[in-house]
């Protein structure tokens, strides 16, 4: 818990997801072209408290947009079976849910953890002059094969955004979900049963 602010080598996350895809053997051409059935995903209901509604939760496939964390990934992330649902406020946040799912789960754990090196190296990617940026590790959340929960903070004067992420894997499938505030504090307590849910709620 508490503020840890951390240097990953970018590299070493595309290595291992690398060696991960190498070690699992090829994948047929019909099967890379196979979309699994789409897995559970968060609704309005499971979205932290704000001070406005929030409202969305429509699903679709594909990444759709990179949020600022994942805006330069060390690696090329996977395109098939990715799905995405996304969530706002008419103001103060927005929240994003993608669900990857692989052929093997050593994919998966491989690809979880690059994912982690990525949220955690983002607050010393960011390079605007003048602001403070600073990285969060707000630890694990016990549910199915585990998840994770870190955020960054940044600041310039009186202005501030706050970002809070979730990486969690249940068998061969991966959910990141974030939440981005604006002019408002988010609560990791609530964000964690978020995360709880949206891995809960997989295949």
């Amino acid at each position: 818990m508490g503020v840890r602010v951390r240097a990953w080598a970018r590299a070493v996350a595309g290595t291992v997801f690398a060696a991960a895809l190498v070690a699992a053997g090829p994948v047929g051409n019909a099967a890379a072209a196979d979309w699994r059935d789409e897995p559970g995903m968060l609704e309005v209901v499971h979205m932290p408290p704000d001070v406005l509604p929030w409202y969305g939760g429509s699903t679709g496939r594909g990444w759709d947009n990179y949020t600022p964390c994942l805006s330069d990934w060390a690696f090329e992330p996977p395109e098939e079976n990715v799905w995405r649902g996304h969530f706002q406020t008419s103001e103060t946040a927005s929240a994003y849910q993608r669900v990857i799912a692989f052929p093997t789960e050593t994919e998966a754990v491989a690809f979880a953890g690059a994912a982690r090196q990525q949220y955690a190296g983002c607050a010393d990617r960011q390079t605007y002059p003048g602001y403070v940026v600073t990285a969060y590790d707000h630890g694990s959340v016990d549910v199915e094969e585990g998840a994770t929960v870190g955020g960054v903070g940044v600041v310039d004067g009186s202005r501030y955004h706050n970002y809070l992420y979730g990486v969690g894997r249940d068998g061969d499938t991966v959910t990141l979900v974030e939440w981005e505030s604006n002019w408002t504090t988010p609560d990791p307590t609530a964000f964690r049963e978020t995360v709880r849910a949206a891995v809960d709620r997989l295949y």
